[in-house]
């Protein structure tokens, strides 16, 4: 522990490695040096001071450039396997002006100037080819400002974890179901009770209500249609079945249907906000082997979709 403190104290605050310009600037500024010491020759002598201040020049601009940078991370609140999603960066700097600046995360991106003061937002798309939890690194900003001798760097802390929803495959949803199979679906939606609004509930389901002086969320029980409680059933192509319910989720949540998941012995509940949503789609982002479902603990009016 105390080494690593240690490490730490001891790294450079700023990442530094040569251009090919900066490169050849160098070993003329090398040969400069042995033949000024070696003829005493004073505008030789007078060179090496010029090309020196030069190089200091260079060093203070690109510090200047540099300091006083801040940058967030924005994620999408969803990322499905397979899809590209678009993450953003906002680039600011509260006392200085920056240019040409290059930031590195997921990959390589420019940025334009930034001016005193402003706010930049900078974005690209990021892509996993699998599901599960996935780790983000730090974030490296550089510039080779302003003469472009040596490339400069200042990392930003930003690891981060995050899970990545399976890939959405189209399912055809068949109609909903008992918990005995028996049916018991009604021909149309009936409000069960309300409760408080929460961000992320369908629009369709929202609703003024004076004597709570704000809004609330209408939660529906029974109808006919996409309402439904998913089970996952064991088999052989798990990724397969794991993307179809996603799919389902993700279209009961879109039409603003009460939902819930069953896999295994996990059951979620049945509700509608986008909370609960990604609870149900993190659950399926980190599921293993699929055993038998258990539906001991499901309502029996449920309305069942088997895949």
């Amino acid at each position: 522990m105390r080494l690593n403190s240690l490490f730490r104290y001891l790294k450079p605050p700023r990442g530094f490695c040569l251009t090919k310009a900066g490169k050849i600037f160098f070993s003329f500024l090398t040969c400069l040096i042995v033949i000024s010491l070696a003829t005493g020759n004073n505008l030789l002598y007078l060179m090496l001071a010029a090309m020196l201040a030069f190089m200091i020049v260079s060093g203070i601009e690109s510090e200047m450039n540099l300091r006083h940078l801040e940058l967030d991370r924005v994620m999408p609140p969803e990322i499905h396997a397979g899809i590209p999603a678009r993450i953003g960066y906002l680039v600011r700097n509260k006392r200085n002006s920056s240019s040409r600046l290059v930031l590195r995360d997921q990959g390589r991106l420019k940025i334009p100037a930034v001016g005193r003061g402003e706010t930049r937002l900078m974005q690209t798309e990021i892509s996993f080819p699998t599901r599960g939890r996935k780790t983000l690194g730090d974030i490296v900003i550089s510039t080779t400002y302003p003469y472009g001798l040596f490339e400069k760097s200042i990392t930003f802390p930003a690891s981060a974890e995050l899970v990545v929803f399976p890939r959405p495959v189209a399912f055809s949803l068949p109609r909903a179901t008992g918990t005995q199979d028996a049916g018991g679906g009604k021909s149309h939606d009936a409000i069960s009770h309300v409760r408080p609004y929460t961000p992320g509930d369908p629009l369709s389901s929202v609703v003024w209500k004076k004597q709570h002086l704000g809004l609330v969320t209408r939660v529906l029980e029974g109808g006919a249609g996409m309402n439904g409680l998913v089970v996952i059933q064991p088999g052989h192509d798990v990724e397969t079945k794991l993307s179809c319910a996603a799919y389902v989720i993700a279209e009961l949540h879109r039409a603003g249907r009460p939902f819930g998941l069953v896999l295994g012995d996990y059951y979620s509940g049945i509700a509608l906000s986008r909370e609960h949503k990604n609870a149900i789609l993190t659950r399926l982002a980190l599921t293993g082997a699929i055993r038998r479902p258990s539906l001991e603990t499901v309502p029996d009016d449920a309305h069942l979709i088997h895949i």
